[in-house]
């Protein structure tokens, strides 16, 4: 029997842009999922072809006591859950980001030790890493550098959580496996307003309300390496399959497409063709991201992506015409 087939599987932020794919697949595979969202930044509609499958709680993770009724009975934690925005909130709210998902983080896997809980999978983020990283970035060591200055209160957020998760898989039962993702977007992502909002659905967003002319965020030179949710969702899973034990693995590749080259492939792919400013004067985030995916090939050598950008951006267009028309 596989480790998913009639095991309860835990997924918080199971509403999400990763998480409802990753939901999806679990139930694919034969697993018991159990879902926790407050819907902050997921939706419903992610998960209604599923919904009958699925035990669902709506619910803050800020609450021990919350955490404790969800991970109860649990083999298996993907914890997803978090409180994430575009680098424009994200820069004018460090503290609140810090807060609320390392309260969030501490919470879901203390309860998953307290309960006894199998194996747990700690979603960190490419924003552990120094602005002045070397691209491709290998899995550098929590401590090395500052995190990601324009993202720093959600980068030190994430640190902590993975030294808590590296103490409990040394100290407990648990057996943690932990993630860093790189730049994910997706058609299932919840729009929360221009400047709290991530890249990719923003520039559709902006393009396909025909904004001419269209003024971007920086110098139109950052790079970065993006990764379609569904993608990353069957790497989690692998990964906690293979269980290749507690130090983090990137999910992400070396590839990049510079925020000019992305701009030109959204309006190409939406059909239009506005005047183009880049304002320097902006946050632009790091000016390169890229992972060095070798380690994640040494342990699933048998998967590639299957969503490229363009393709990924004909879903953001369908995205846009069902979230505003």
């Amino acid at each position: 029997m596989s480790l998913w087939e009639s095991n309860r599987v835990l997924v918080t932020g199971g509403c999400g842009n990763i998480g409802s794919y990753l939901v999806e697949e679990l139930i694919s595979r034969g697993a018991e999922v159990v879902v926790a969202d407050n819907l902050e930044s997921g939706s419903l509609k992610n998960i209604e072809d599923v919904r009958e499958e699925i035990e669902f709680y709506n619910l803050d993770l800020r609450r021990y006591s919350n955490c404790l009724e969800v991970v109860a009975d649990a083999e298996v934690v993907f914890n997803l859950a978090g409180r994430t925005h575009g680098v424009g909130y994200s820069d004018e709210h460090h503290g609140e980001m810090l807060y609320n998902n390392t309260v969030m983080q501490f919470n879901v896997l203390e309860a998953a030790r307290v309960t006894e809980v199998e194996r747990f999978m700690l979603t960190s983020s490419s924003c552990v890493y120094p602005d002045d990283a070397p691209v491709p970035t290998p899995e550098l060591p929590v401590g090395e550098g500052l995190p990601e200055q324009g993202n720093k209160g959600y980068g030190w957020s994430k640190r902590i959580a993975e030294l808590q998760g590296q103490f409990y898989d040394a100290e407990t039962q648990v057996e943690v496996t932990i993630c860093r993702p790189f730049n994910v977007y997706g058609d299932r992502y919840q729009w929360r307003g221009e400047g709290a909002s991530h890249v990719i659905p923003a520039l559709v967003k902006r393009v396909m309300d025909d904004e001419d002319p269209l003024t971007v965020w920086g110098s139109g030179q950052q790079s970065r390496n993006f990764l379609h949710s569904l993608d990353v969702a069957r790497y989690m899973i692998m990964l906690v399959e293979r269980n290749p034990g507690v130090e983090p693995i990137n999910i992400g590749f070396e590839e990049q497409t510079s925020i000019s080259e992305l701009v030109s492939v959204i309006c190409d792919t939406c059909d239009r063709d506005p005047e183009i400013i880049f304002d320097t004067s902006m946050p632009e985030g790091a000016p390169k991201k890229g992972a060095s995916s070798n380690r994640l090939r040494e342990i699933v050598p048998d998967y590639e992506p299957e969503i490229d950008l363009r393709d990924g951006i004909e879903e953001m267009k369908e995205w846009y015409e069902r979230e505003f028309n």
